[in-house]
């Protein structure tokens, strides 16, 4: 039986202050830190995530089988490369077969591997604002070893959470966020440009 590849995902917002404490935290603690800055285009869907991002280091269409906000962060997760110049032709493709135009977003981005292979992104974009994003992959052939790693993954996930001292956002504060985003409305304070100016030396 083919294995599966999951993500159990949590996220919060952040205010300014906080971000930066936590990424000082982040800068000691981690393995790994990757620069990830991006652009991204996502389309918003009420019971799935489809986005395209292109970056300095790869272009990529990603699929979550979920969407946070609706009861249940374990995702089944694909993703797969394209070619940088294929960017234009997908994007059309999708919004085709959706039917919806993409939102597109420059996203400021630090991805930090911790020593228990929880990745944690630290992020800002005009329409979140500071935030942050923490995620564990598991693998999984049938629906009971499935619960098994989300529950797994769930537990690290939430102490990754205690220990940075961030409250995850609820389903009803991820509902509300997403209306906000068809209207959009946005959490962040600062343009792209007005934060590359002020931060972009850090990312």
């Amino acid at each position: 039986m083919t294995l599966k590849t999951y993500e159990y995902e949590e996220r919060a917002f952040l205010s300014e202050d906080d971000f930066f404490r936590i990424k000082t935290k982040l800068d000691n603690i981690a393995v790994k830190t990757i620069p990830d800055n991006k652009i991204s285009y996502f389309f918003v869907l009420p019971d799935k995530n489809v986005s395209i991002a292109t970056s300095p280091i790869k272009t990529v269409v990603k699929y979550k089988g979920g969407q946070l906000g609706n009861g249940d962060n374990g995702f089944e997760e694909h993703e797969f490369a394209i070619k940088l110049d294929e960017l234009s032709e997908s994007i059309d493709l999708f919004t085709s077969l959706l039917n919806l135009k993409p939102l597109k977003s420059e996203q400021f981005r630090i991805n930090y591997i911790l020593p228990n292979s929880i990745e944690v992104a630290l992020k800002y974009t005009l329409t979140w604002g500071f935030h942050i994003e923490v995620e564990k992959l598991y693998s999984a052939n049938d629906s009971e070893k499935n619960e098994v790693g989300k529950t797994q993954a769930r537990n690290e996930v939430d102490n990754v959470g205690s220990m940075l001292g961030i409250k995850y956002t609820t389903d009803e504060e991820m509902k509300q966020f997403v209306d906000d985003i068809k209207v959009e409305k946005s959490k962040g304070s600062y343009s792209p440009d007005e934060f590359r100016q002020k931060y972009g030396q850090l990312f």
